[in-house]
């Protein structure tokens, strides 16, 4: 009888273990749909076409909403709810009078439609922050820049 509530707190704390997520899982925004990923080498090296050509878009909105740059894009494709977007930083702060950073977006898009259609996406920008109060960013593909301010 002894043995009952021992193992009764063994299998709840092997449950408890069990119910964890694991350290692997991509982090997730509670505020945006995605972080902005820093990579330099993704920055410089990633393909912005994969050879299909359904890779290309416009950008046709750029707007910071609180921590969340709000993206929305023209592509081709049937409903536009498989295209996956990626917002990538160069991993470097331009120290000039203003202290700049710079962005650049990849959609994966596998949809065989020849449609156009919209999508829109968001992307936390918290990991950008320096110890100053904003920033400027440099979104490749958008005309202008955009101030972020936090």
């Amino acid at each position: 009888m002894k043995k009952l509530p021992s193992l009764l707190i063994i299998l709840v704390l092997t449950l408890h273990l069990l119910s964890c997520s694991k350290k692997d899982d991509p982090a997730t925004s509670a505020l945006c749909d995605e972080f902005v990923i820093i990579n330099n080498d993704m920055f410089k090296n990633r393909l912005d076409d994969d050879g299909t050509g359904r890779n290309g878009f416009e950008i046709i909105s750029a707007e910071i909403i609180e921590d969340c740059l709000v993206i929305g894009i023209l592509t081709g494709g049937c409903t536009g709810d498989t295209i996956e977007m990626d917002l990538v930083d160069a991993g470097r702060v331009s120290e000039t009078s203003v202290l700049q950073r710079d962005l650049k977006l990849f959609i994966d898009n596998t949809e065989l439609c020849n449609a156009i259609v919209g999508k829109t996406m968001s992307f936390d920008l918290t990991p950008l922050r320096t110890q100053n109060k904003e920033i400027t960013l440099n979104l490749e593909r958008w005309d202008g820049q955009l101030i972020y301010a936090y």
